[in-house]
């Protein structure tokens, strides 16, 4: 069987790194795009040699086209894209610069829709995997947002961020039904910021399971909604918080 090919756009802080290393492990061919030059050659020390990089700009069309053009080049097609947003800087709204807003919604908004476009119509014009005509009904191809708990839930001096998250959450819901007709699945992980801390004095008063999420979870979170086990599932946000949204207060 040939094997499917993940585009991860944006490596996030520990996030992406870890997507791409679940996916390769998984019999994937994977290519990373990161318009950081700094973190690109970070992820290079660390994961497999077989896996591509791209460094260039993911918040514009002609980017985005080139990050899809490198992954066409280096293994002849994509079937699933991770997208990672950029993270925006602490403000507030009482001194949000309007330049600088204006700016997020670009990289954050824009971009995811820009991304789930150029993904779409690559994964539309291409030929399909030679899967069964079931198989291929089920699932043309898949793309999940990952997204900070700011999408879900916000705190003061977290402004443009949680306005920036919750507009790609926007992006994916109608995406998701602008695409399911052609089969092509969209979805989004919304979770806490992982951490290798298993508990923190943060985390054990506001997070029912004690600890901070961690990036290989996600990373498998991730892989379950590109996979055929959730090939009924679009337009859904599946939150990793260990139950916080269901707690009401502060745990002693």
């Amino acid at each position: 069987m040939a094997q499917p090919v993940t585009l991860v756009l944006g490596l996030g802080r520990e996030t992406g790194e870890a997507i791409a290393r679940r996916f390769e492990d998984e019999g994937h061919r994977v290519l990373v795009a990161d318009p950081s030059l700094e973190r690109i050659e970070a992820a290079r020390d660390t994961l497999d040699e077989a896996i591509e990089f791209y460094h260039g700009d993911l918040s514009t069309k002609l980017g985005l086209r080139n990050a899809v053009t490198a992954a066409i080049e280096a293994f002849g097609r994509i079937d699933h894209a991770v997208i990672v947003p950029p993270y925006e800087d602490p403000d507030t709204l009482l001194d949000l610069a309007q330049e600088k807003f204006e700016k997020a919604l670009g990289r954050s908004a824009r971009g995811a829709a820009l991304a789930l476009r150029v993904v779409a119509e690559r994964l539309l014009e291409q030929e399909d995997l030679p899967e069964t005509g079931v198989e291929r009904k089920r699932q043309k191809g898949s793309v999940t947002f990952v997204l900070r708990y700011a999408a879900q839930a916000s705190m003061p001096g977290r402004f443009t961020d949680t306005v920036a998250q919750a507009a790609v959450q926007g992006v994916m819901r109608a995406g998701a039904l602008e695409l399911a007709e052609h089969a092509i699945r969209v979805n989004a992980i919304v979770s806490l910021r992982p951490s290798e801390e298993r508990a923190t004095p943060w985390s054990l008063g506001r997070v029912p399971l004690g600890r901070a999420v961690l990036a290989d979870e996600i990373a498998g979170a991730a892989f379950f909604l590109a996979s055929r086990d959730a090939a009924f599932m679009t337009g859904q946000s599946l939150i990793m918080d260990g139950g916080r949204a269901t707690l009401s207060g502060v745990l002693d």
